[in-house]
């Protein structure tokens, strides 16, 4: 077990030591944070800052205008400037000095009708903002019971006549989690486990197989490369976790989403229980994948074999929805490399039962060491045939016979 340990060890430092990892690792996070300001930017460019003005006719305005200290990245808050009359609103927007104007006639209480002129259409930001203020006026003085509340609205639980899902309106964002548990799970096998498959074939080119295996056994070189490669992916998702912590912190009460974005951890604990075994699992692959080929190149192409599927919950997304505890979705979460993605949009569209998850976890722990053990053998079967490659129907014989 010592000896595992010591593998797992150099696998993780001279991969985590390495300058490019760290810049694999913060290019990631980086170039996503780069998109989101870029496409912000694309579409404040698109919006006109300038104010709006208005003319209160019906002198219904008491309250003046207040403006959100913090407004968000993704509506603006656009200033409300009064004007005495509708003359002098038209000069300021011919002038250019504002973007548009409104006039709340006499009557405004009886008909609620509003002439907006404009120079910039009006946009739904706008028309919130105008809302808002005309609402806020309108109740000055009025004693409204649960008035909060009432601005609110209702909040709708949304439940299928079968019975099997039942989501509240405003969890509709807690899909965002498989989303990500996937994105993150795709990334982690591409880089760490597809090191761990260069890594294996280079060492059985240039024969280096050899030379460890004289003081290491293959089952415990390749326990402690995948365990090594795994504890690189933990590294990989904990610094991401954190970047994503400090970067809600900080934007958090300024991207309206960020503000109604619901997390919830206890699934977000069985994700990562689900996440764990299964990356075992495909780093495993890997590992036997790179053990049987011939080259590096052989390699290469093979990888899509191990990627794919776990894409596969991503292109029958709408039936994991619709029918969460369908034939089709079961078998999904039962099978290793997508049972991660898989398990947890149906977590997000129904409740699944305990027993399920659990056998889900177990099928996947027993994937995984089985795996570990089939490396093994594959890694001792492709020290005897370096010129060509190591049929998998041989890991499966007895004593691994050639």
């Amino acid at each position: 077990m010592s000896k595992t340990f010591e593998v797992a060890k150099y696998e993780y430092t001279h991969h985590v030591a390495r300058p490019r990892f760290w810049i694999a690792l913060l290019s990631v996070p980086v170039g996503m944070v780069l998109v989101m300001l870029f496409a912000i930017a694309i579409s404040l460019s698109s919006v006109s800052k300038l104010p709006v003005g208005y003319v209160d006719e019906a002198g219904l305005i008491a309250i003046p205008p207040s403006f959100a200290e913090k407004p968000s990245l993704f509506e603006p808050v656009i200033p409300l400037r009064p004007y005495a009359s509708e003359q002098e609103a038209r000069a300021a927007a011919e002038s250019g000095s504002i973007q548009a104007y409104f006039v709340i006639p006499e009557g405004y209480e009886s008909t609620f009708q509003v002439r907006y002129y404009y120079n910039e259409p009006l946009t739904g930001t706008i028309r919130n903002q105008i809302q808002r203020f005309l609402s806020e006026n309108l109740l000055a003085g009025i004693q409204v019971p649960n008035q909060a509340r009432l601005e609110a609205g209702s909040l709708y639980t949304l439940v299928s006549l079968d019975g099997t899902r039942s989501t509240a309106e405003n969890e509709i964002s807690k899909i965002i989690l498989p989303l990500v548990v996937g994105l993150l799970f795709v990334i982690v096998v591409l880089s760490s486990g597809g090191y761990l498959l260069q890594a294996v074939v280079e060492e059985k080119e240039n024969r280096t197989m050899e030379i460890m295996v004289t003081s290491v056994s293959p089952n415990e070189l390749m326990a402690g490369k995948i365990i090594g490669n795994l504890s690189v992916g933990l590294t990989q998702i904990l610094v991401w976790a954190l970047m994503a912590v400090v970067f809600v912190l900080v934007m958090g009460d300024r991207i309206p989403f960020l503000r109604q974005l619901q997390i919830s951890w206890p699934n977000m604990l069985l994700s990562l229980l689900l996440l764990l075994p299964s990356f075992v699992f495909t780093s495993a692959l890997m590992a036997i994948l790179g053990a049987t080929v011939t080259d590096s190149q052989e390699a290469a192409q093979v990888t899509g074999l191990i990627t794919f599927p776990i894409l596969i919950p991503y292109y029958f997304f709408s039936v994991l929805m619709m029918h969460p505890n369908g034939a089709f979705s079961r078998a999904l979460s039962y099978f290793p490399m997508s049972a991660p993605v898989a398990m947890t949009m149906r977590m997000a569209f129904t409740q699944v039962p305990a027993w399920e998850l659990l056998m889900v976890i177990a099928l996947l722990v027993l994937f995984s060491v089985l795996t570990i053990w089939l490396a093994g053998k594959a890694f001792r079967l492709g020290m005897l045939q370096y010129s060509r490659r190591v049929r998998l129907s041989q890991l499966f014989r007895k004593g691994g016979a050639l």
